[in-house]
């Protein structure tokens, strides 16, 4: 059977479509869904969220330093900022806007989507700490 001149533009965007389709719901090799915590108790570090900030809560018995909050988003883009040092008990509240990929750009929610939020550090006997959280 010929195809004819009339439906070769159907063929194509029903082909194309497919494509889209099936790009979109395929992952990228790099990036990974697991959610959870490496190297420590997941109680140690507490996050939490709000429209405009993120809370950083150290419930640790020693004070952390270097704490790295990163926000891996959608598009390839990283954000981090970095915390020098949380003392124990303490809270410390990061606005989004303090939260920069290695550009200078700095985090925005309306126009970036986190997959997942991730704190590292390391208190002062050298017990280092992952925390990750799902975006939601």
């Amino acid at each position: 059977m010929a195809v004819t001149w009339r439906r070769r533009p159907l063929i194509v965007a029903v082909a194309l479509a497919i494509v889209c389709s099936a790009a979109a719901c395929s992952r990228t090799a790099g990036q990974s869904e697991t959610v959870g915590t490496s190297g420590g108790d997941s109680t140690v570090i507490a996050i939490q969220r709000t429209a405009s900030y993120l809370t950083i809560e150290n419930r640790a018995g020693l004070p952390l330093v270097e704490l790295k909050v990163v926000l891996p988003a959608t598009n390839g883009l990283s954000f981090s900022t970095l915390i020098p040092r949380l003392e124990s008990g303490a809270k410390r509240d990061v606005a989004f806007s303090g939260i920069r990929s290695n550009d200078g750009t700095s985090f925005s929610p309306q126009w970036q989507r986190p997959m997942r939020i991730a704190v590292t550090a390391t208190d002062l006997a050298g017990k280092k700490y992952d925390v990750t959280v799902p975006w939601k």
